[in-house]
């Protein structure tokens, strides 16, 4: 395996074992980078009918983070067939940040960014993207403190 397929593969074990010690469903799909004709999202969480769908990626240090055309067109249809909530996430050194696709500006080349001031303004920390979920179920703050 090499080391960009290792730092990812890394990052979604990670992020798929933080979001099952929250008490989510989650599954990874080691396959979702390759060329399947159904692209399916990173990791797939579930929590009491809330769905989140983060495709991931891992960078060694801050800036713009791209996602290609068909791999986000993929994610969007898999998302709106789900009724999941799709996110891209940024896993790096130091944090992971989850932005709503939806934030993604598409490039003139067709593919889509999410540039570093974006990330930080509407990027959600790991425990902002809980709450999100949490206020979805109406789970109020106290308990989320509590949990």
């Amino acid at each position: 395996m090499n080391s960009r397929k290792r730092k990812g593969t890394s990052a979604e074990l990670f992020l798929f074992k933080k979001l099952r010690d929250k008490g989510f469903a989650v599954t990874r799909s080691p396959a979702s980078g390759s060329k399947r004709k159904d692209p399916i999202p990173d990791i797939i969480a579930l929590k009491k009918g809330i769905i989140l769908l983060i495709e991931l990626k891992s960078r060694s240090k801050d800036g713009k983070v791209y996602v290609s055309k068909e791999q986000a067109e993929g994610a969007m249809v898999f998302a709106d067939k789900s009724g999941g909530f799709l996110f891209l996430g940024i896993k790096t050194p130091t944090t992971f940040r989850f932005l709503d696709f939806s934030k993604l500006r598409q490039t003139k080349g067709g593919n889509y960014v999410a540039d570093e001031k974006t990330l930080e303004i509407e990027g959600f920390s790991f425990d902002d993207l809980i709450r999100f979920v949490d206020k979805k179920l109406g789970i109020s703050l106290d308990d989320f403190m509590k949990g």
